[in-house]
């Protein structure tokens, strides 16, 4: 009984989490991945206002939860009202920008000082509560006042939710949102108005249960808080399929009772995210496809992968533009062959940086890009390969190159065992599942000894940082020629056939699932193997090298760059590590910052990301050189009446 109420304190809390993401999906079917960076803000103002401030803990909290709403109101009214008819991935795109700006927010709020600014216990020692009485003890659990709160406020606020979807107006109306948003608003329901008080009521409860946590389990104000918030609350939400407010309360309620009951038997806190992933994996690997009006919307082709186009054969074949191309290649080539001469070590390493991790990216555009879904656990995967390179090279004594390839095949395999209960069903499940993995990864899995190895990554003795930057060139050089040619052979255009129109592709013969899970598999050995050369460069594969929220920088830059090319992939990751390298004196929060503000831009302005930016140049140069337009005007034909034709005599008899 004891431990059951002590789970039950923390599954109150991501039962209020998942709640509010049920009730921003029900009303535009967007999974809202801001949602826990809104909770962490909201506990961030908290401290400011108690600690910082000296306020009245009420008072306080009344504050901490307007700011919070104000937020999200107009994160509401100023992006997503813009995208209010856009494919619902492209929104979910444009809430990971979200995330990461309101994250730069959050850590620049003014913070107390208690020797470590970035972890404040829980227990009332930093987080102040209303109440030092009463407490009670059942067991082996002491209930203080801050696990009384949770247990008496978090049923009340999920009553108040229910009366609300069933007696308002505004709640009948966001159910009728939830079945057909077209059909409300042509019985005259304010949808746009009903989609901000879901996004205002989502904040307020995000709020409500990161404060509520925040005194049991403690906080910390980095990069990290927001991700394991957002996994359990989406955890909870998946397994309602997020549709039922009180099923994501129940599967709040259990995955809490999960968590104590595994930290007892165990002793480690961070398997507890791993049965949580288990158990939504197996939930959806036996769960049934359903077919609903919104699923077309719901998986619509991304508005940002621009298909490369390709020069006209006037333009190609012109001998100035020839002659430009190939000066163009040479210049490139002798550059790129010369940089380690030409650069510091520092810069050298940098450059070599880029060239590895851009393969992530890389394999980022196969998967969002050519195939329509979304990955956030990314780094994750590349983290497979670092990690398990390092037990196999340093461990098992495995050569380097073949650790290299096995590392690959086990980044191949953990996407096979993530991607085929997620890509069965539609929408955007294997972004919930990926986050999840990229969770486990960074609080248990990497740091199990059976899992782990020396945390270091040791290269051979012959590649030095100059050696070390040829070999992540060529590698990069390698998989982009590879990638092309797939680009342009039977598997891409089965993928690209997915993407646009499953049902057609499985009427025309392809097998939609098994073409889906081949994209990620692929997708997730590239990045294994690139994230096992990122490691031996850096010589270092600790699970602090990977960390969750890195999934949804890089995700960032495949979009910055532009998901229809991969060449646009090599510039995103080149803006993704550039900028923080060459602004760290700036701000230290300045590359989050930048790939967040950039994503959001991109996404409601500029679609088609850098590289749409640079074909444009490429064509303007094409015209100026050759006078030949790369992208002619198609002029309208004129309608010309036809002749009447004479009737015959006698016709028709």
């Amino acid at each position: 009984m004891d431990l059951v109420l002590l789970g039950l304190t923390i599954g109150m809390a991501n039962a209020l989490l998942a709640v509010g993401l049920v009730l921003i999906y029900m009303s535009n079917r967007v999974v809202n991945f801001a949602h826990g960076e809104i909770g962490a803000f909201a506990v961030a103002l908290m401290l400011t206002f108690t600690q910082v401030l000296d306020w009245n803990y009420w008072l306080a909290l009344a504050a901490s939860l307007a700011g919070t709403c104000l937020l999200a109101a107009v994160i509401e009214r100023t992006v997503i009202q813009r995208l209010f008819s856009s494919p619902r991935l492209i929104v979910l795109i444009a809430t990971v920008g979200i995330a990461q700006v309101v994250t730069v927010g959050r850590l620049v709020l003014p913070k107390p000082k208690n020797g470590d600014e970035s972890i404040f216990a829980g227990g009332g020692e930093t987080f102040p509560v209303p109440f030092d009485e009463p407490s009670f003890t059942f067991g082996r659990v002491v209930l203080q006042p801050q696990h009384l709160m949770v247990l008496v406020i978090g049923p009340l606020v999920v009553l108040g939710v229910v009366l609300f979807l069933r007696k308002s107006v505004y709640g009948v109306a966001m159910r009728a949102s939830a079945e057909n948003a077209q059909r409300a608003q042509l019985l005259g329901i304010p949808v746009r108005r009903v989609s901000t008080l879901a996004w205002v009521i989502g904040a307020l409860l995000a709020g409500i249960g990161a404060i509520l946590l925040a005194p049991v389990v403690g906080f910390s104000s980095t990069e990290a808080v927001g991700l394991p918030l957002l996994a359990r609350g989406l955890a909870a939400a998946t397994v309602a399929r997020f549709e039922s407010v009180g099923l994501a309360f129940g599967a709040g309620l259990g995955f809490g009772l999960i968590d104590q009951l595994a930290i007892f038997y165990t002793g480690q806190s961070g398997v507890t995210d791993a049965i949580v992933l288990g158990t939504v994996l197996v939930v959806l690997l036996f769960r049934r496809f359903e077919k609903r009006r919104t699923t077309a919307a719901e998986e619509s082709s991304w508005a940002v992968a621009d298909p490369v186009r390709p020069l006209p054969p006037q333009i190609t074949g012109h001998v100035r533009w020839r002659q430009i191309s190939l000066a163009t290649v040479v210049i490139t080539t002798a550059l790129l062959l010369a940089a380690p001469v030409l650069l510091t070590a520092s810069s050298t390493l940098l450059l070599a940086t880029i060239a590895a991790v851009s393969v992530v990216t890389v394999a980022l555009t196969i998967l969002s890009g050519w195939g329509g879904q979304l990955s956030i656990g990314h780094w994750a995967l590349a983290g497979v390969g670092g990690v398990l390179g390092s037990r196999l090279h340093e461990v098992l004594g495995v050569p380097f190159w073949f650790a290299f390839l096995l590392a690959g095949l086990l980044g191949g395999v953990v996407s096979l065992l993530l991607g085929l209960p997620a890509l069965r069903l539609p929408g955007p499940l294997l972004a919930v599942v990926t986050l999840g993995f990229a969770v486990v990864c960074s609080t248990w899995l990497f740091d199990e000894p059976w899992f782990r190895g020396t945390g270091v990554l040791d290269r051979p003795a012959w590649i030095g940082i100059d050696a070390y930057y040829y070999v992540c060139l060529v590698f990069l050089v390698t998989v982009l020629f590879a990638v092309r040619a797939l680009q342009r052979g039977r598997f891409g255009r089965n993928v690209l056939a997915v993407r646009d129109n499953p049902a057609q592709a499985a009427a025309m013969g392809i097998a939609v699932v098994r073409t889906k899970l081949t994209t990620f598999v692929l997708s997730g050995t590239l990045a294994a193997l690139a994230g096992f050369l990122w490691a031996a460069g850096v010589r270092t594969a600790s699970p602090e090298a990977f960390p969750a929220y890195r999934s949804l920088g890089l995700l960032a830059a495949a979009i910055i760059g532009g998901l229809g090319s991969v060449g646009g992939a090599v510039l995103g990751t080149a803006y993704y590590l550039g900028i923080p390298y060459f602004a760290s004196d700036v701000s230290p929060y300045f590359g989050i910052l930048s790939t967040g503000v950039g994503l959001l831009v991109l996404v409601l302005v500029l679609p088609g990301g850098l590289a749409r930016i640079a074909f444009a140049v490429r064509d303007r140069v094409a015209r100026l050189v050759t006078g030949f337009d790369a992208r002619p005007k198609v002029e309208p034909v004129d309608l010309v009446e036809p002749a009447e034709v004479p009737q015959l005599v006698g016709a028709g008899r």
